[in-house]
Parts: C-alpha cells; sequence; structure tokens
C-alpha cells in the first residue's frame, strides 16, 4: 500500500491482494460461509492482523440485511430497575452477538417517538420499549413497519405484541396482605401518577384490591399521588411525606412504589420525631441492592432484573431470527424480601 493508500481505510481487496487469494476467499473467511483450507486461512488471517481491516458493520449490515442492531427505549437509564435489566439484555446481545442502543425519553411520549423513529430509521433489527406511557400508537408504528417488538415491564391491549413482566397488581396486594396480617390498616401509599401508565395503575389496584378484601376502606387522605417523583425520587417523596405528617394522619405503614422514594420516605419520618419501624414501617419495590445497607434496611419486593432483561433480549432475538415463539406474554415471578424496616404491630 503507498502513503496515500495507508491514510485509507484498509478493504477487502486488501486483504486480498496481501493474501495473494481472491477477494471471495476473504470473504468466506471473514463469514465462515463455505470451506476454506488452513492454509489460506492463515493467509488471509495474518493479511487482516497487518492492515489492521475491521469488518464495516453497516456495509455487511445492507448485504445481509441485518446490522444485528437492537434498539432499546427507557424512560430513564439513571434508574437503578432500569439500568439493572438493561445489564441483563446487553448480556444475551452480547452472547448472540447482537449490539445495543439505548435511547432514554425521560417519560416524555413527545420524546419517545422521535427516538423510536431515529430507530427506525438506522434500520435496527429489533427495538425493546421500557415501562412509560401507554402509547399504543408508536408500538403500531413500528408492528406496521414489520420490525419486531418486545415490551418489557410494559402491557397493552394487542396479544400480537411480546411482553416480559411481572404481576404488578398481584405483587402490590401481596404486600398490602402482608403488612395486614402484621396488623397494619393505616396503610399510607405513595405512588406516581398513573395517567397512561398500566404499571403504575395496576400496582394502586392491588393497593384497593387487598384493602377490599379484608374490609378496609380505602382512605384517600393516605394515599399520595405525585408525578414529579419520577424526576428526583428521594428529595420529592421526602417533601410528600414531610407534608403528610404535619398534616397529622395517622399511619402505621408507607408503601411506595420505587425503593429510592421509600428512602426519601423513611428519611421525612425520622426527621418528623418518628422511628422506622418503631413507630411507622415502610415497604419499598424492586429490592435494589442499597436496600439490605440502610439503618433499618428496607424491606422490598425483589424484581428479577436481570432475568427480565436477559429474557426479553433473548425473546426479541428470537423474534428476529424467525424462531417460533410459543409464550408472546411472560410473566416473572416476584418475592417479598423481609428485612428491617417492618414490625407487627397489635
Amino acid at each position: 500500500m503507498t502513503d496515500k493508500d495507508k491514510n485509507r481505510r484498509p478493504t477487502i481487496y486488501d486483504v486480498a491482494l496481501e493474501a495473494k487469494v481472491s477477494p471471495a476467499t476473504v470473504s468466506s473467511v471473514i463469514n465462515k460461509s463455505r470451506f476454506v483450507s488452513e492454509d489460506k486461512k492463515k493467509k488471509v488471517n495474518k493479511a487482516i492482523s497487518k492492515l489492521n481491516y475491521r469488518i464495516n458493520p453497516i456495509a455487511r449490515g445492507l448485504r445481509k440485511k441485518s446490522l444485528r442492531t437492537v434498539g432499546i427505549v427507557v424512560p430513564d437509564i439513571a434508574e437503578v430497575f432500569y439500568s439493572q435489566v438493561i445489564a441483563g439484555m446487553e448480556e444475551e446481545a452480547r452472547k448472540r452477538n447482537y449490539t445495543l442502543v439505548l435511547c432514554c425519553t425521560f417519560y416524555n411520549k413527545e420524546e419517545e417517538e422521535k427516538q423510536t423513529d431515529i430507530l427506525l430509521n438506522q434500520s435496527v433489527d429489533g427495538i425493546i420499549f421500557f415501562s412509560g406511557s401507554d402509547n399504543c400508537e408508536i408500538i403500531d408504528k413500528v408492528k406496521n413497519n414489520g420490525t419486531p417488538i418486545v415490551l418489557t415491564d410494559r402491557q397493552i391491549e394487542d396479544d400480537e405484541i411480546s411482553s416480559v413482566l411481572i404481576d404488578n397488581k398481584l405483587a402490590m396486594e401481596n404486600i398490602v396482605d402482608y403488612l395486614i396480617r402484621l396488623g397494619h390498616k393505616k396503610i399510607a401509599y405513595i405512588t406516581m401518577n398513573f395517567n397512561n401508565q398500566t404499571t403504575v395503575k395496576e400496582r394502586y389496584m392491588g393497593y384497593c384490591e387487598s384493602l377490599r378484601k379484608h374490609g378496609i376502606s380505602i382512605d384517600e387522605n393516605l394515599i399520595m399521588i405525585d408525578n414529579e417523583v419520577r424526576f428526583d425520587a428521594m428529595k420529592r417523596t421526602y417533601s410528600i411525606v414531610d407534608n403528610f405528617l404535619k398534616m397529622g394522619y395517622p399511619a402505621t405503614a408507607f408503601i411506595a412504589i420505587a425503593d429510592f422514594m421509600a428512602l426519601g420516605a423513611m428519611k421525612a419520618i425520622e426527621d418528623n420525631g418518628h422511628e422506622v419501624p418503631k413507630d411507622i414501617s415502610v415497604v419499598g419495590f424492586n429490592s435494589d441492592s442499597i436496600c439490605e445497607y440502610l439503618s433499618p434496611p428496607l424491606t422490598s419486593v425483589k424484581q428479577p432484573k436481570k432475568t427480565m432483561g436477559k429474557t426479553a433480549m433473548s425473546l426479541l432475538i428470537d423474534k428476529i431470527e424467525g424462531k417460533k415463539i410459543k409464550n408472546k406474554k411472560i410473566v416473572l415471578p416476584v418475592e417479598i424480601i423481609e428485612r428491617g424496616s417492618v414490625i407487627e404491630i397489635s
């Protein structure tokens, strides 16, 4: 190669020239598409190493009608729950030789539409949507485009769309059942707004269902709904619970729909002169690793986050590769991890 040639990216033809074989032979070695003698393989690999040849994934993808790339549309990549699920996705994708492209929407419907259009324009092989607004229009757009889809921690009324999630209603119902068995009847509930978000709505339905089941009236004074907790969970929840306690509303237990919201609640409870769990019990949701290091350690619902990510990615890649899908809706189990933030009362 001349000095001028050294400044450009080497091509398959340069490798063939260096190895003294045909471009077709180089292609066969790279793609493992047909038999090539060991002698020629060594020559090609030596030339690849010498020239620092790198496969162009876009050009290769266009030839193969696949970029082996999956788009992930997530509301907030900084949130621990999402990052751990994505870790499971990345692990499975790497194992099956796919690359991830992450798009963050910050719970904004218009941003979700914008990021999804970008992914479709980049010709990704498939898209995974995390929980966000129940934006069925954008899901339909992707489906009509012929791009495989999987929903994670999110569900819409479309039997053709695959989803991997937990039973959010049952999970929350079990939490309230657990607290009631321990003698709690005044159970406060902290949540974000659940309009157009099935996951959050189903958890609220579980809370209400358990109270009804045990003959306990639903007290609206014990229900705190605030959409700003999405963006600053601990600080905003602290403010909400601080105001609640200063108003003098009675509660023996608090349920927060995410662990970092529960952290804010615990701090507000302590700053108002109460002790957790002696005076007020607290339960979170997700069982993030931080829970066991708190004082007291936080009782929480454990979701199989990495398993959720691996399962969703495996399901999507199976769809991309045309494999038969037996179960389009996969519901994973959860469990309550009892720690030190809840006690039985008489």
